[in-house]
């Protein structure tokens, strides 16, 4: 056989492979773009329901000179899942202390045996000196939709204990403000709900306090992404352009035999 003719038809299979390998780059490229952006679009359909969450961490207890508990610092991060844009709001949270309250039912049951009193009229030394409840507020800065902001907080208690079960939540001075400009606030039922319907405690039992509530910011994580997708297109050129420069010096070489 001849030899040109042979180097030839070898030539022919690089160059095929070359094309072929550069396709199929290309193509598992795509395939991973689209399953990208499907993660994106259920991701994004997820994001967009319509609540206000919110979710109470990184409790510190704060002491004095002498060693001694005398307050709560506590953060609350606030994320604005809805369309709407919020103006402001007061989140009141209360926490129920169930040992204290059983510490004051027993004592007033043992006054009551003692004194031969009601217990509508026993007494309780542990309820004169202790609240029952531990109160806080966190005042809700404007946020915007899909954007989410951390409040610093202090409870005036030795109760740090207590911030880590969920509470009784009120919500006052609520605003928001919709794309088309409305306003409805908290007693409002314009566009389908008062504006304290928006809002939701995130428990640490619930997967949301992990999956929604993230350390990046919303515009973080964007630019993110956009940079992944940079680089891989990135190394989808680069393959692509390794590929031609394969397919050239074939044709170099067969050009120099002939």
């Amino acid at each position: 056989m001849n030899i040109s003719k042979m180097f030839m038809g070898l030539t022919g299979v690089v160059v095929a492979a070359a094309v072929l390998g550069v396709a199929d780059c290309a193509k598992a490229a795509d395939g991973a773009a689209n399953a990208k952006k499907s993660d994106v679009a259920v991701e994004d359909a997820e994001v967009k329901e319509n609540a206000i969450l919110f979710k109470i961490h990184d409790i510190v207890p704060v002491k004095n000179s002498d060693d001694e508990v005398i307050g709560c610092d506590y953060n609350t991060t606030i994320y604005n899942r809805s369309n709407m844009t919020l103006q402001g709001a007061t989140i009141d949270l209360t926490w129920q202390d169930d040992a204290i309250t059983e510490v004051i039912d027993q004592e007033k049951k043992e006054d009551a045996k003692q004194n031969k009193r009601s217990m509508g009229r026993a007494r309780s030394t542990t309820e004169r000196n202790t609240d029952k409840t531990i109160s806080g507020l966190v005042e809700v800065p404007s946020i915007k939709p899909l954007k989410q902001v951390m409040v610093q907080s202090r409870i005036n208690t030795d109760r740090c204990f207590l911030l880590i079960e969920n509470p009784k939540v009120d919500i006052r001075n609520c605003s928001a403000e919709t794309a088309q400009g409305r306003t409805t606030s908290a007693g409002s039922r314009r566009g389908g709900g008062s504006c304290t319907e928006l809002f939701q405690y995130v428990s640490p039992e619930d997967a949301q306090y992990y999956l929604e509530f993230k350390a990046v910011t919303v515009d973080q994580e964007a630019e993110e992404r956009e940079a992944k997708k940079a680089k891989e297109k990135s190394e989808i050129d680069g393959l692509y352009q390794k590929g031609v420069a394969a397919i050239d010096a074939t044709g170099t070489i067969v050009s120099s035999i002939k």
